[in-house]
C-alpha cells in the first residue's frame, strides 16, 4: 500500500486530529505511503439573480482560496510527521471526481469519512458512500466521523 488517497469532505470541520486524518497518518506511517489529500469542490453554480455576479465570483474565489490554503496546511502538517503528502482541490461531482482521481493517481487505497445515516436518508439523498462502493475499483476504507 504505497499510495493513499484521503478524501476530505469538509475543510471547516477537519483537522490534523480528526479520526480520518489520524487513521491516514497511521496507515501512511506504517507502510511508508505517499498520501494525496483530496477535497472536491462542487461545480460553480449560477449566481442568484439578486446578487451581483462580480460579488458572487469573489465570494466563490475566496472560499476556494481558503480551502486550498487549508489543504496546503494539512499537507504541511503531514510532511512534518514525515509523510509524503500532496494537497488536491478539484472541482467536480464528488463521486466521479474521487473515482477519476483514484484511477489517475493509481492509488492502492481510498480513505473516506462516513456518516451513519438510516435507510431513509440513503433512499432520499445522494449517498456518496453507496455510490463509491458500487463503482470504485480500488479498495475503500471508511472511517466514522
Amino acid at each position: 500500500m504505497k499510495k493513499i488517497l484521503v478524501a476530505i469532505e469538509s475543510c471547516e470541520t477537519t483537522t490534523i486530529a480528526s479520526p480520518l486524518v489520524q487513521k491516514t497518518l497511521e496507515l501512511a506511517g506504517a507502510f511508508s505511503s505517499k498520501v494525496w489529500i483530496l477535497h472536491v469542490a462542487p461545480p460553480s453554480r449560477q449566481h442568484p439573480y439578486n446578487v451581483d455576479s462580480k460579488i458572487s465570483r469573489l465570494a466563490i474565489s475566496d472560499e476556494l482560496r481558503n480551502e486550498h490554503e487549508f489543504l496546503q496546511h494539512l499537507a504541511k502538517c503531514m510532511k512534518n510527521k514525515n509523510i509524503d503528502a500532496t494537497a488536491l482541490l478539484v472541482e467536480g461531482a464528488i463521486i466521479s471526481t474521487i473515482l477519476n482521481e483514484s484511477e489517475r493517481l493509481g492509488v492502492d487505497l481510498v480513505v473516506l469519512g462516513c456518516h451513519r445515516h438510516g435507510l431513509l436518508y440513503g433512499a432520499l439523498m445522494d449517498d456518496t458512500e453507496e455510490g463509491l462502493l458500487s463503482k470504485c475499483t480500488r479498495p475503500l476504507m471508511f472511517i466514522p466521523v
